[in-house]
């Protein structure tokens, strides 16, 4: 199964992409958010191009385990965007994702500021490495 992640953010979504048969996680680009319509049919475009079956959405929840406002933000952007994709979600915890993929970064030797324009992606592809990992222990 081919599997889409995102890392929805209130100015930008990072998308990786990833395959159950692989088991890795590949970056792919940042979208800037401008209306749910039109992120819709670029992650869609996204979506076809490679085939995806099914899209995990990062869930930001706060680190006692409660719910964040930006979780509630994300659930709600979520609905907006399956009811358009026709993809199922399938919402995953995505605590210091983007903190584990800026360290990543800086074990690559990427700058800072440089990375900032990735940064969304990695932290995509970290969430669904974490995902696909889960599959292996799962079965």
């Amino acid at each position: 199964m081919r599997y889409l992640a995102l890392d929805v953010g209130n100015k930008r979504v990072g998308v990786a992409v990833g395959s159950s048969e692989a088991r890795i996680a590949t970056p792919l680009t940042v979208i800037e958010r401008t209306s749910v319509e039109q992120d819709a049919a670029r992650i869609l475009a996204i979506a076809r191009e490679y085939e995806v079956e099914q899209i995990i959405v990062g869930l930001p929840r706060n680190a006692d385990n409660s719910t964040s406002e930006q979780e509630t933000l994300t659930r709600a952007y979520s609905a907006q965007l399956e009811s358009a994709l026709h993809l199922p979600i399938t919402f995953y915890d995505e605590r210091y994702s983007t903190s584990a993929a800026l360290a990543q970064q800086r074990t690559r030797g990427v700058n800072e500021k440089r990375g900032r324009a990735t940064l969304d992606a990695n932290a995509a592809a970290v969430i669904l490495q974490d995902f696909l990992d889960k599959l292996d222990v799962e079965g």
